[in-house]
């Protein structure tokens, strides 16, 4: 059976974009039901556009809906409300969606049980008083051919809300959208969504997503384009310091098949180290590494917990911190606690190996330094342990698994 979808489109003065998105929604090879423009209180043209868009669908799919300036969060959870479709798909008003995208994500959820469709995308930029469109590929995204979609995704966001359709049934359960959050909204929901309900991704580019200068955020807390990356960085950690508190370690530890819950523990102590470490949180990254190293210390790790370790490194927010006092001090000091303890040590530095290569590559002299006495105190290369080598990572989730 197919399901019906409504698209939200929240916009806030992108006037100049707006009618590209919305003419996208309305050419998909399989039509919406439901398409909601919702103005967050924009001091352009954006009601004109909106008005000409109006006047020229012949569909009647098309609503608009203006309120006061209150951010993006506000805004869906006010159009939230206006939803009448099965399915729900967010979409920017500055990106542009792949004529099929709404047939091929609904695909997904007409046909299986995941509550999350996902799909790639291609950044492009357009040069100022031109009209042609420079394409230059996805950015970050994880090899998926090993480990769940959830685990790569509390590791690092890879796929947008543009990507995405979400059954309305599990924004029902889930929750409105955080209004306290300036940034990583999406993330932040997709977490909330990612932990209680599978995610299928496919292979195929749904939507072009735009690159350009312009400011970000709601009216008050509004950003430039260059201080994205320090506002992510500290949206980022907030969202994950609340989850700490709310997610619970045994949905770690149900992402490992293991010989036993020992062993699924341990790999779900490293990876939410893994997670907070990537974040720049690294007092909750220790705090995860010493009660692995704790758990069956003379039992080496296996071949896939030192690949935990190893990614413990490698976020996008940089490691700079684990190379000075105190942070340096407190991982070197878990080669003390056994076996297991020596091998996060010598993992966490041979993790470090590219972040030194990187520093290098930028001239960054004193850094280099750094991260070579470390990785000299840290030990040889790490050998994953032949009795633990029963550890391995679940691709899917057992239903259990959202049940906390």
């Amino acid at each position: 059976m197919q399901g019906s979808i409504s698209a939200i489109i929240p916009t806030f003065n992108r006037s100049s974009y707006l009618g590209e998105a919305v003419e996208a929604l309305l050419n998909q090879t399989r039509p919406l039901s439901q398409i909601i423009i919702w103005d967050d209180g924009s001091t352009d043209d954006t009601p004109e556009v909106a008005r000409r868009a109006l006047s020229a669908d012949r569909t009647g799919v098309l609503a608009y809906f203006r309120a006061k300036n209150q951010g993006k969060s506000a805004a869906l959870n006010a159009a939230m409300k206006e939803v009448r479709g099965d399915y729900v798909w967010i979409c920017d008003d500055d990106d542009v969606a792949c004529p099929d995208a709404a047939e091929k994500l609904a695909h997904v959820l007409d046909t299986g049980t995941a509550g999350i469709a996902a799909g790639a995308h291609v950044r492009f930029s357009v040069a100022p008083g031109s009209a042609e469109k420079t394409f230059f590929g996805t950015g970050y995204w994880p090899d998926l051919s090993s480990g769940s979609v959830i685990r790569h995704l509390l590791e690092d966001i890879f796929f947008f809300q543009n990507a995405a359709l979400v059954r309305r049934s599990c924004y029902e359960t889930i929750g409105p959208f955080r209004e306290d959050l300036s940034r990583s909204i999406d993330y932040e929901m997709f977490v909330r969504l990612g932990t209680r309900f599978p995610i299928e991704v496919i292979d195929d580019v749904v939507f072009f997503q735009r690159k350009h200068e312009g400011l970000r955020g709601p009216a008050a807390q509004q950003h430039a384009a260059a201080r994205s990356e320090a506002v992510w960085f500290e949206a980022d950690r907030e969202i994950f310091a609340d989850l700490r508190h709310r997610l619970p370690v045994a949905f770690y530890a149900a992402l490992f098949k293991a010989g036993s819950q020992d062993l699924a523990l341990r790999a779900g102590h490293l990876q939410r180290g893994c997670v907070y470490a990537r974040r720049g949180d690294w007092g909750a990254a220790i705090e995860d590494f010493e009660t692995a190293a704790g758990i069956a210390p003379a039992t080496g790790l296996s071949a896939t917990e030192i690949g935990i370790v190893l990614r413990a490194m490698a976020g996008k927010h940089g490691s700079a911190q684990a190379y000075r006092a105190p942070v340096r001090t407190q991982l070197l000091a878990l080669a003390r606690k056994g076996t297991t303890g020596r091998t996060i040590v010598s993992a966490l530095g041979r993790g470090s190996v590219w972040r030194a290569r990187e520093a290098l590559a930028n001239r960054e002299f004193r850094q280099v330094a750094r991260i070579a006495a470390f990785c000299a105190r840290a030990g040889s290369r790490p050998r994953p342990a032949p009795q633990a080598a029963e550890l391995s990572e679940e691709g899917c989730l057992t239903a259990e698994a959202y049940q906390w």
